[in-house]
């Protein structure tokens, strides 16, 4: 078995590979479709996120290698084939990106536009006059493009560590 610090690296790399390959390829598939509700932009998108300013690609590389390390870490003591394992890493990933992130921003959970203003003000009008203040489907689609990505990514990262690791483990 390898040593924590090379099965953490060899996550790293997985995850991000991972980013690079079979999350850009779900990415540019729905894209493709142009789907209401579940398109997306462009694959492997260069557009500056905050608050350092790095490209989208760049910036999930990066944060996908950090969950991979951890996910490298943990291997193994996971039974079963890490590609399922790697399948509910992504699911938690996409909940947390749904749900955990854009409160810590302050947006509305599951709309990372709106701001806590916007939204407490929609939620003081639906409260107050009873109104029909429905997104269209907005929640149900983010999270359908958030699992289907993530989870995509997270299969991804699951095969590329279990190829890598069985190589790794052939040498020692």
């Amino acid at each position: 078995m390898p040593p924590a610090a090379m099965r953490a690296a060899l996550g790293f790399i997985a995850a991000a590979l991972s980013v690079l390959t079979f999350q850009q390829a779900v990415w540019g598939l729905l894209h493709a479709l142009a789907l209401p509700g579940l398109a997306t932009p462009m694959p492997f998108p260069t557009d500056p996120v905050i608050p350092y300013g790095l490209p989208r690609i760049l910036n999930d590389c990066l944060l996908g290698g950090i969950c991979g390390a951890l996910f490298g870490l943990v291997a193994p003591r996971l039974a079963g084939p890490l590609w399922v394992w790697g399948l509910a890493m992504g699911v938690i990933v996409a909940i947390a990106g749904l749900v955990v992130g854009p409160a810590v921003k302050h947006y509305q959970i599951g709309a990372r536009w709106m701001s806590l203003r916007t939204y407490t003000t929609m939620l003081t009008i639906l409260l107050s006059y009873g109104l029909p203040m429905g997104t269209r489907g907005g929640m149900p689609l983010a999270a359908a493009r958030a699992l289907l990505v993530d989870g995509a990514w997270g299969i991804g990262a699951g095969v590329i560590l279990a190829l890598t690791g069985s190589r790794l483990r052939r040498r020692t």
